[in-house]
């Protein structure tokens, strides 16, 4: 008689090949993964603009209205900027995922799981980090007017400028810079200089926002290397954005709180 085959138990997960969890790639994205990351988004944000602007521009949408104006236009832009990026993140993560053979947000290490428990202290980081920026702009040459003033001429545009300035475009830019283009860096050249390196292209994006001034783009700079080192420490590319995004929100509750709710923005220039 055949004795019946033993039922061992089914492994855990972590420990059945068949079922185990997707690793993560340890250094996230390389050179070239960066390289591609910013042509695809140099090339959509481009087009998408300049397609828009000139339809724009044929149908009349904002009246006798020249183009670099229309460009300007925060009634524009800001839709425009927020389709380009949701955009890029699309079609990378289409092909991304399938260069790299999992998924997009485990590739750049976007580690939502890690931001989450570490919520608290994310959030009060980056209140206090605006803070810091706001105390140490007292002391620093400031422009009395910028550029990124003209969003707050309207109410319409400062609720646009705040929704997007909270829950688009920190994602988007700590995907670029921290996602990408940092963990690029640090393969060749190290934690401290990749950090810089990856600060100065950060900063220079809000340039023309900031006038090129120099003070405000210093400012800027810092906040970059504090961000990156939240990546670096976490290891989680979503804990930088939740720092970027409080940092944002706690600079436009302050405009929120000084205009009476956005109905008068003029008191921003007293």
């Amino acid at each position: 008689m055949t004795p019946e085959p033993e039922i061992l138990p089914p492994l855990p997960p972590e420990q059945d090949p068949l079922h185990a969890p997707e690793p993560a790639r340890a250094d996230g994205p390389g050179f070239f993964d960066a390289v591609a990351f910013f042509a695809i988004a140099i090339f959509l944000v481009f087009v998408l603009q300049g397609a828009t602007a000139a339809l724009a521009l044929h149908q009349h949408w904002f009246g006798p209205m020249p183009l670099e104006k229309i460009v300007a236009e925060p009634r524009f832009s800001i839709p425009i900027m927020a389709l380009a990026y949701g955009s890029v993140v699309l079609i990378a993560s289409l092909l991304f995922s399938r260069a790299w053979s999992q998924s997009f947000t485990r590739g750049v290490c976007w580690n939502f799981s890690i931001a989450r428990r570490q919520a608290g202290r994310l959030l009060l980081a980056g209140v206090l980090l605006a803070v810091s920026i706001q105390l140490l702009s007292n002391y620093l040459p400031v422009p009395k007017e910028l550029p990124v003033d003209s969003f707050f001429r309207k109410p319409l545009d400062a609720w646009m400028v705040a929704i997007f300035g909270t829950l688009i475009a920190p994602a988007f830019e700590e995907l670029a810079f921290r996602g990408f283009l940092y963990p690029a860096l640090r393969r060749w050249t190290g934690v401290l200089p990749a950090a810089v390196l990856t600060s100065i292209p950060f900063a220079l994006l809000h340039a023309q926002q900031l006038a090129h001034a120099t003070a405000p783009l210093a400012m800027v700079f810092l906040v970059s290397l504090v961000l990156t080192a939240v990546r670096q420490r976490t290891g989680s590319v979503a804990a930088s954005a939740l720092v970027h995004a409080t940092y944002n929100l706690s600079i436009f509750l302050a405009v929120f709180s000084a205009s009476g709710g956005f109905t008068h923005l003029e008191r921003l220039k007293n």
